[in-house]
């Protein structure tokens, strides 16, 4: 890959679920590279990449089981849904 990466942006792309396309314009680089990093499982682009995606998963997860636990009963619902989306795959 061409160039120093920001890795706290690939974590924060994962996040947002952001599209080749899109972080290859932020990153100034060609989206070739990008894609090739990604079916990479040990490059550090994935791994930073993946973990953004995760740490969304977490942190929406979190905040569904707090509400759920209060009584939110739509919080609930998604949770549960999320939860067996998962087991699923």
């Amino acid at each position: 890959m061409v160039g120093d990466i920001d890795y706290e942006k690939v974590v924060n792309f994962g996040a947002f679920g952001y599209s080749i396309e899109k972080m290859a314009s932020i990153l100034m680089i060609e989206q070739e590279d990008i894609k090739k990093e990604l079916n990479n499982s040990t490059s550090d682009f994935y791994k930073h990449y993946e973990k953004g995606r995760h740490m969304a998963d977490y942190v929406i997860d979190l905040k569904l089981f707090e509400l759920a636990q209060s009584g939110d009963l739509k919080a609930l619902e998604e949770y549960e849904f999320r939860k067996n989306k998962r087991k699923r795959k």
